[in-house]
């Protein structure tokens, strides 16, 4: 038995609200959210060229996007008061074989959906290709449960609407290439909150919401982001977490649910690891790494095109293995020179414990991908090539550089 539980996380990245501004009229394109507290909104501004080459960073207020981080419950048994992206456990209902039934409803079949699996030729992590949640419950459902691809895109929305009730549904278009997001929210004639508690006390009612509401989850405004699993030297509870991202128009209205998150901040990520380098917000480690390599892009445009391309080229599950020393400790990651060839998955061996400080210890790696931990604050660093097309970290240090010295 693994000692971990699979989770699905997501990244929701908004147009950052500019009043004023006037977009042409193709760049308008209405969100994809079902709020039961705010009426539609539009939000106009202008739309910069799609393109996958990065800005250069120079001032917080250069980030034309903002990010949806929720603050954890400060009772809670794991990451208590840490700053995360909307998420949680994998539940079986996630890969349900009721699904079906919604998705027949839009006339689309298995063939329709295996374009999540098909489309990826890069490398698959364990979490999507031999899926602890399905393996574990094969024998006791008769089959036809969701491959992997769907059911954690549906457990990353599920758990995205109990805590933050941003419902990310459509109404999908007859041919597979035809997906349209929701456009009219006045047909929704159910009560969302309520329908959130139910949702909370049995993850099978996400199935019947998208069937009371005639709406199929929004599967294709999901793109693969990355997979972390859990360090086995932090805590009793442990996560094989799937992140994705997605890319709304305009900021939707959040209602927490007061229970598992706390707080909401929409956030730059430059802006949200400044508060973190001070120690006024707690991220956990793969929150910084991956704020981090968002700190490449500027425009919203850019980053969403770059998620679009990047996204077959797959991803990797990476295991951070952590080792201390006089004044921190070093989360290693595939990549970095000091990474073992056999990194202990199950947590059977002691943290290593070094008499070095962070500096000489760097100081002695050429290749480097790793996270620097000195008490509730940590900096990512790399300067290897990362694989499946993902780009470097931009540490916290270059960033303030980039700051102090902006480029002409």
């Amino acid at each position: 038995m693994q000692p971990w539980r699979e989770a699905s996380s997501l990244v929701i990245v908004t147009r950052a609200p500019i009043r004023g501004a006037v977009a042409s009229s193709h760049s308008i394109i209405k969100s994809m959210i079902v709020s039961s507290s705010t009426p539609e909104t539009t939000n106009e501004t202008s739309a910069a060229a799609a393109t996958t080459t990065t800005t250069s960073f120079k001032s917080a207020t250069d980030c034309d996007y903002r990010i949806m981080m929720v603050k954890r419950s400060g009772l809670s048994s794991f990451l208590a008061s840490a700053y995360v992206f909307p998420g949680g456990r994998v539940e079986l209902a996630d890969f349900s074989a009721r699904w079906w039934e919604v998705f027949n409803r839009f006339q689309l079949k298995n063939e329709d959906l295996s374009v999540f699996s098909h489309s990826v030729k890069g490398p698959r992590p364990p979490i999507v290709s031999d899926s602890r949640t399905i393996a574990e419950n094969t024998v006791s459902q008769t089959s036809n449960l969701l491959p992997a691809d769907i059911g954690l895109r549906i457990s990353a929305l599920r758990e995205t609407f109990e805590e933050t009730g941003v419902l990310l549904l459509t109404r999908p278009g007859d041919s597979a290439d035809s997906y349209q997001p929701l456009s009219d929210r006045d047909n929704v004639n159910v009560d969302l909150s309520e329908w959130r508690d139910k949702v909370r006390k049995d993850a099978n009612m996400f199935i019947d919401l998208c069937l009371e509401t005639n709406l199929c989850p929004n599967l294709w405004s999901l793109y693969e982001w990355w997979n972390w699993l859990t360090p086995t030297s932090v805590g009793h509870k442990r996560c094989d977490t799937m992140f994705y991202v997605c890319f709304l128009e305009v900021e939707p209205k959040v209602v927490l649910d007061n229970e598992e998150v706390t707080t909401l901040k929409w956030c730059t990520p430059n802006g949200m690891l400044d508060e973190h380098s001070t120690a006024d917000v707690f991220l956990a480690p793969p929150q910084v790494y991956e704020l981090s390599r968002l700190c490449n892009f500027t425009e919203f445009d850019a980053l969403k095109q770059f998620s679009i391309e990047r996204q077959p080229l797959g991803i990797e599950r990476w295991l951070p293995v952590i080792s201390t020393y006089q004044d921190g400790a070093i989360a290693l990651l595939p990549g970095d020179e000091f990474y073992p060839s056999e990194p202990d998955l199950m947590g059977r061996k002691p943290v290593p414990d070094h008499p070095e400080t962070l500096a000489e210890v760097g100081n002695r790696a050429k290749s480097i991908n790793r996270l620097e931990i000195r008490g509730p604050v940590c900096h990512a660093r790399a300067n290897v090539e990362l694989p499946c097309g993902h780009l470097q970290p931009i540490s916290h240090a270059e960033l303030k550089q980039a700051v102090l010295s902006p480029m002409a």
